[in-house]
């Protein structure tokens, strides 16, 4: 028997640990943008399995034909049985979302693990914490597409917003791929979601329980008084919530809900929000030196939230944008830039491009231009007191970096760098 893997990333590696589990002697990679591995034009059908990274564009290959799964579906075949899944998607909220439903979940005495999409492979949490309860699993667009057999005891949409265009090209392509979890939650189970017209009229064709976040909290849930109510059935007091802007009080929303699913809460649970901690690289925190506050928002790939980290933003304040452009409409985000920061650095391959749909739309905003991040940042190290600095870049990182990661990173190596206390 012989198996293949097309893509090598950190879902590439674990679907490496789990064939060999499986009994595979023989596995070969393809790989484009690694030399190590053949090219991926090279791949023939001749496997018995063959485990295609989210990250591949099958419409792109003819070629990649086979009994095709995914890291994912090998995992959850791989799976104790006795343990739950939560599956989490939509364009932005979603890590952060998956990373403090399974921090409550623990809280309340159920073993958790955040895991997948998020930076930490569903096939390595298997393997490595076989105890496991209940997997909270980030789902993206690409993953969902590949699903077969999976089930969840919950899911949930977050949000569909602009993103990923140019591997879909219509929004209408976006929405779908995310919608096909519905066929992947539990009858008895529960999806979660906003009040997204175009969801929500998907999601009254299933059987399941659905329960529909308002963004503007009013209804369910619904704050008053910093009390986040819960239908009457439980409720959290927010001035405990440690995690910044109201973007955060609705990801709370949503992980929350899903974990009621599991834990059937009742009254007041407030101590079980208390501890918890947001992820790096969202508008993350990293560190104030001559009154200059650094916000590390690299996993900000997309306008819409870019959108969302300007709204806990206000002058005077610096926005640093750019990277690789995903065919992106920044023009919307020139309202905010008005309003909430006064310069904005363009760095980066996009530079050009973002500056040219955002200028004749700035108002009294001071604009810069740089050819990297490394050098934004050294110039501004150099010369900025008193204000906030937000890395926020509305692109993908693969100019400079190897991810988004790679890239919140290095903004943190080259301020440390850079800054000087007492310049």
């Amino acid at each position: 028997m012989k198996a293949a893997i097309i893509g090598y990333g950190k879902s590439g590696a674990a679907a490496l640990r789990l064939l060999k589990l499986k009994g595979y002697e023989v596995v070969e990679i393809f790989d484009d943008k690694n030399e190590n591995y053949k090219n991926i034009s090279e791949y023939k059908d001749e496997y018995d399995e063959v485990v295609v990274s989210p990250g591949i564009d099958m419409s792109k290959y003819e070629n990649i034909k086979g009994n095709i799964t995914s890291e994912i579906e090998l995992s959850y075949n791989y799976m104790n049985k006795d343990a739950k899944i939560i599956g989490i998607t939509g364009t932005n909220g979603k890590s952060t979302t998956t990373f403090i439903t399974a921090q409550i979940l623990n809280n309340a005495g159920v073993k958790a693990c955040a895991c997948g999409n998020i930076g930490y492979a569903f096939g390595d949490a298997v393997i490595d914490k076989a105890d496991t309860q209940v997997y909270v699993i980030e789902l993206s667009s690409f993953q969902i597409e590949l699903l077969k057999r999976f089930k969840a005891v919950a899911g949930c949409i977050i949000n569909v917003t602009q993103d990923h265009l140019d591997r879909y090209g219509t929004m209408e392509k976006y929405y779908e791929a995310k919608l096909k979890l519905l066929d992947f939650i539990d009858k008895k189970g529960l999806f979660v979601t906003n009040t997204d017209t175009f969801i929500v009229n998907k999601a009254i064709l299933y059987d399941f329980q659905a329960r529909y976040v308002n963004d503007d909290l009013k209804s369910f849930p619904k704050l008053q008084d910093n009390i986040l109510d819960f239908g009457g059935k439980f409720s959290v007091d927010i001035r405990k919530y440690k995690l910044f802007g109201k973007h955060n009080i609705i990801n709370l929303s949503f992980a929350l809900t899903m974990a009621d699913k599991v834990c059937d809460f009742k009254g007041d649970i407030t101590n079980l929000i208390e501890n918890l901690t947001s992820m790096p690289h969202r508008t993350e925190f990293v560190a104030e030196i001559n009154g200059v506050k650094w916000i590390n928002d690299s996993k900000a790939t997309n306008v819409d939230s870019v959108f969302t980290a300007l709204q806990s933003m206000e002058k005077p304040a610096i926005l640093l944008i750019g990277g690789r452009d995903k065919k992106s409409d920044y023009k919307p985000l020139s309202d905010l830039i008005n309003k909430n920061i006064s310069k904005i650095c363009y760095f980066g391959e996009a530079a050009d491009l973002i500056k040219s749909q955002l200028s004749s739309l700035l108002h009294n905003v001071e604009e810069e231009s740089y050819k990297s991040l490394k050098e934004c940042v050294k110039t501004l190290a150099e010369k900025e007191k008193d204000i906030t600095i937000l890395l926020s870049p509305a692109c993908t990182s693969f100019d400079e970096f190897k991810s988004y990661e790679d890239r919140g990173e290095k903004f943190r190596q080259y301020i440390l760098e850079y800054v000087k206390e007492g310049k």
